[in-house]
């Protein structure tokens, strides 16, 4: 796995590390043969977390979904205090443009509301997966959606890794991605599922070891899947 570390402007000096972690699952209609396999893997990261206090410590976890509006399926919180498993359905379309504004406004809350509690905020990390390409219309909406997210001036900005299978688009996880994007080979349902498992965990064992090292740790390679070059990464 490679490294990657900085503060946002937000953290204080002197307290806890913490990494927010925000994993964004495309629930469009094309994802629904998937849809039990993404619940149980929101099931296992959940269990992970809670059953691991060095984990839950370090991985200040949130959890959207998008089709044709984003949805907050578990914000930032301390695992301990759930009463209920989170859960998505799948159907509708792929619309980029309103999850990418969800998630700015996310991370920049979230920043404030860690830092209150005195945690010391490394730049947040978006784990995205997806099987499709953007819906958004006019097509070009979810691109102007991506840039304030992704504005090198704004500090807060996080690092995006992307995992795209099915009809996915290169170009598009190349556009989006600001760290690391992999993409399976076009399949069938059965392949594409093989595909998402591989995904999920990967990204689980990410965020394991990210919190056994304190600091963001990506995996080079991922099984099943290839990595896309990026046009422009950011440190």
């Amino acid at each position: 796995m490679h490294r990657s570390e900085d503060s946002a402007p937000a953290a204080r000096d002197g307290g806890t590390k913490g990494l927010p972690t925000y994993v964004v699952l495309d629930t469009s209609g094309s994802m629904a043969p998937f849809e039990s396999l993404l619940n149980e893997t929101l099931t296992e990261i959940v269990d992970t977390l809670y059953s691991s206090p060095r984990v839950s410590d370090f991985i200040h976890l949130s959890i959207l979904s998008f089709n044709t509006s984003p949805h907050m399926v578990l914000e930032m919180t301390e695992i301990s205090r759930l009463t209920a498993l989170p859960t998505v359905g799948c159907s509708g379309v792929t619309n980029f443009a309103p999850m990418l504004r969800l998630l700015r406004e996310r991370v920049k809350n979230d920043i404030i509301d860690l830092s209150k509690k005195g945690v010391m905020v490394i730049r947040p990390v978006v784990f995205l997966l997806t099987d499709g390409n953007p819906t958004d219309d006019p097509d070009d909406s979810w691109e102007r959606a991506l840039q304030p997210l992704t504005d090198p001036n704004w500090r807060p900005r996080p690092h995006i890794i992307t995992y795209g299978f099915g009809e996915a688009s290169e170009a598009v996880l190349r556009r989006v991605s600001t760290l690391a994007a992999y993409i399976a080979e076009k399949g069938r349902e059965e392949e594409n599922k093989k595909a998402l498992s591989l995904a999920l965990n990967s990204l689980l064992n990410s965020l394991v070891a990210s919190a056994a090292a304190q600091r963001l740790l990506v995996p080079e390679e991922v099984s099943g899947f290839k990595s896309v070059p990026l046009e422009y990464v950011d440190q």
